[in-house]
Order: C-alpha cells, then sequence, then structure tokens
C-alpha cells in the first residue's frame, strides 16, 4: 500500500534507519495490509452489520414493559451503534479513527454519544429499589432518543460545516415557530 511507498522513498533518500525498516517490516507482517477494495468491503459490511442489529433490537420494543425486553432492546441497539462506529476503522485505521473522534472540535459530541450508550444501558440494567418497569421505559426510551440525537451530531462532525448548516435550519425553524 501507500506506506510501503512512503518507506521505499524514505529509503531511498537515505531517511530510514536500520532498525526501523526491521520494526515496520514486523509490523506489516503480524498485521496485514487491506487494500482499498477489501477496505470498502470490510467498511460496508460492519456498518450494514451494525443496522441490521439496530434493527433486531426492534423485535424487543413489544416486550420493552419487562426488564428483559428493555434490557435486550437497550444492548442491541447500543452494540449496533458500536459495530457501526468500528465500521470506519476499516477506512481510516483504529489509532486515526480514535484521534479523530477526540479531536478539538468533536470531543464534546464524541463524550456525549459514548455518555448516551453508558446511560441507555443504565437505564436498562439497573434494578434499584422504587425504579419501576414504566420508569425504566421511559428512561430507556429517552435515553436511546438522546443516544440517536447524539450519533447523528457526531456523523455530523465529520462533514464540513454540517453541524453549522443544522444549527442554522433549527434556529431558523424554532424562531419562525415563535
Amino acid at each position: 500500500g501507500n506506506s510501503g511507498v512512503a518507506m521505499g522513498v524514505k529509503d531511498w533518500l537515505g531517511l530510514t534507519k536500520e532498525e526501523d525498516k526491521s520494526y515496520f517490516r514486523q509490523f506489516e507482517e503480524a498485521i496485514p495490509s487491506l487494500t482499498y477494495k477489501q477496505r470498502l468491503y470490510g467498511f460496508f459490511i460492519c456498518y450494514g452489520a451494525g443496522w441490521v442489529v439496530n434493527f433486531l433490537s426492534a423485535a424487543f420494543l413489544p416486550r420493552i414493559n419487562t426488564s428483559t425486553g428493555a434490557a435486550m432492546f437497550a444492548f442491541l441497539y447500543t452494540l449496533g451503534n458500536l459495530i457501526s462506529i468500528c465500521s470506519s476503522c476499516f477506512l481510516w485505521g483504529p489509532c486515526a479513527q480514535l484521534k479523530a473522534m477526540v479531536a478539538c472540535h468533536r470531543l464534546f459530541a464524541t463524550l456525549f454519544y459514548f455518555a448516551m450508550m453508558f446511560m441507555t444501558l443504565f437505564c436498562a440494567f439497573y434494578n434499584g429499589p422504587g425504579y419501576t418497569d414504566g420508569a425504566r421505559i421511559g428512561a430507556v426510551l429517552g435515553c436511546m432518543f438522546l443516544q440517536f440525537l447524539a450519533m447523528c451530531w457526531y456523523t455530523l462532525s465529520f462533514i464540513p460545516f454540517a453541524r453549522t448548516i443544522v444549527k442554522k435550519i433549527v434556529t431558523n425553524c424554532c424562531c419562525g415557530c415563535c
């Protein structure tokens, strides 16, 4: 791939040391490089699998009034979102993905998204005194809705100017209604 070309150029220019080359070769042998086409397949398969798991969570909506139904719904919905996030690791690689997730302009969106995933699961699995099934349903659905909004905001952070445009649209809609 491109990293092999970069190493070749560095070798030609005399910018690499012997130890760098051996470390690079060990790393390259340990983790096989994927072609662009394989990365795209991996991305779309993983992203699609995440959405399939999200849709499977809907099978538990009729039983959301039970603690087991709420737990399975919340677990599958959150798992689907996590699988979808992992799909971009195929395109960028895991380290670049993590760096992008904690970039200054995206950090709040990332933290809020993960906080909503945690809260969705917490509300579904919590069994404290006085925590009724009705309270569980409301909490899980509320957190799931916030998780969805957080996912949208997080996703928009990867599209240049998208969040600015959405803010202006929402502001115009809300100010026009009042």
